[in-house]
């Protein structure tokens, strides 16, 4: 009795009071508010946050994706949509979503549509003809869904087989896309892709097979993210064209020896990059230093660098090339993985290659380095003189901090031991760097 009294009184509030409690709750709790009762019920279709995504509690496969989503769009109401964020296989009778969405869009206002586009079987365990069906079945979705994928903010692509044309009338039919995600797609492994689109600003290429992709015409493009990349001839895997906007670049690729090593000026052209973040993922080294004078007018904006699993048997002072170049580094993060301890790092190609050597000049200064980080920092002859030729050029540092490396999520391995544990060690350490300067220094320690 007491609850029914108490339901009673929130049955009397008003609907814009109601509707912001059905804002916080997640979907299947309001589908059930609606079911239970009658003066919430009309409220349903009021909710301008819908995000529907198999596997959620209110859609546990992709049919009861299906039937959400004719239901939260079937409603005559035609109020404003913020976000209408759907995750669904691409099968048949997903087709539904997208004719139901077709017609939404021409009867409501939708702020930012996400369509996140996948088949049943991910990745490796899915064969390449059942990615060429997927392909093809996506592509028909976005010839019967013209308003739909017109609309989409959001797309997210993964293992489809596609033809190099697709591509583009995929951008081409997507007019109002802002982030492109593209996931364990096939081009084919001579394929050159030509990418332009004159709204995205976020781009993302993780594991497809293509030789080159070419940014041919992206004037809105801020980030470009892009991991593991195979290229057979003497090519770099991305080509820049006109890309005005774009300020950070996150590059990850685990180098052997079928990867041609690059120079930064050779494909950094047309940009003036706020952040360079750059994953070796404990391969070779696939960055050749080079003269500063050719580099630093594509990183005189460059105010932050992150270099991931660089492995261990590699020098540090080839990053020296960098500071000098990039005059307005504020942050500088460097990460060496201890492969002898985790055993994912381990490959049937650890071939390094030409361990890269660079000697800058004695007297290098650079006025506007705040910090180094150095993650899986041991007490070892590299580390030290990597650090003694930060600290001495960095005029204006003001911290130093050496971090152990995390245990590794997927292994379960611990730290390298070459970490300083004691306290007595660790100011060992720091009296060590402190001599190096003039200034004083803040040297901290963690994991």
């Amino acid at each position: 009795m007491q609850e029914l009294e108490q339901e009673d009184r929130l049955s009397d509030l008003p609907d814009d009071i109601l509707t912001f409690v059905l804002e916080r709750l997640k979907l299947h709790e309001v589908a059930r508010t609606s079911v239970l009762s009658r003066r919430w019920r009309h409220l349903f279709s009021y909710r301008s946050s819908i995000q529907i995504h198999i596997g959620d509690d209110a859609a546990q496969s992709n049919t009861s994706v299906v039937e959400a989503t004719k239901r939260m769009l079937a409603h005559t109401m035609r109020s404003p949509i913020s976000l209408l964020s759907l995750r669904f296989h691409v099968v048949d009778e997903s087709i539904d979503i997208i004719h139901c969405v077709d017609n939404a869009v021409a009867n409501r206002q939708i702020s930012e549509l996400q369509f996140l586009m996948h088949p049943e079987i991910l990745d490796v365990d899915c064969p390449e003809d059942g990615m060429a069906a997927y392909g093809r079945r996506f592509m028909r979705f976005v010839d019967v869904g013209p308003s739909a994928f017109a609309s989409l903010t959001y797309l997210y692509m993964h293992c489809l087989k596609l033809g190099t044309d697709d591509l583009n009338h995929v951008l081409n039919a997507c007019t109002k896309l802002k982030s492109l995600t593209l996931n364990f797609c096939d081009w084919g492994i001579l394929s050159e892709l030509q990418i332009h689109h004159p709204l995205l600003t976020r781009l993302t290429i993780v594991n497809c097979t293509f030789e080159r992709v070419e940014l041919s015409y992206l004037p809105s493009l801020t980030r470009l993210y892009c991991q593991t990349w195979i290229s057979l001839q003497d090519l770099h895997p991305l080509s820049f064209g006109y890309v005005p906007q774009l300020s950070e670049i996150i590059l990850s690729n685990q180098g052997t020896e079928i990867h041609k090593d690059f120079q930064l000026s050779e494909f950094l052209s047309n940009m003036m990059l706020r952040l360079l973040d750059l994953d070796f993922e404990c391969g070779k080294i696939w960055i050749q230093p080079q003269d500063s004078k050719l580099i630093r007018p594509w990183l005189q904006n460059l105010q932050i660098l992150y270099l991931r699993h660089i492995h261990e048997e590699c020098d540090l002072d080839w990053v020296m090339f960098l500071l000098e170049a990039a005059s307005l580094f504020k942050r500088v993060y460097v990460q060496v993985s201890d492969s002898a301890v985790c055993q994912c790092n381990k490959s049937d190609h650890r071939d390094l290659g030409q361990v890269h050597q660079y000697k800058g000049p004695a007297d290098l200064k650079h006025y506007n380095l705040m910090e180094l980080s150095i993650r899986g920092y041991q007490v070892n002859e590299r580390f030290t003189r990597y650090i003694k030729l930060v600290v001495e050029a960095a005029v204006n540092l003001q911290r130093v901090l050496l971090l152990d490396n995390v245990p590794c999520k997927r292994c379960g391995s611990c730290p390298s031991k070459g970490f300083p544990q004691t306290l007595e060690e660790r100011k060992l350490v720091g009296k060590q760097i402190s001599q190096w300067r003039s200034s004083p220094v803040k040297i901290g320690f963690g994991i």
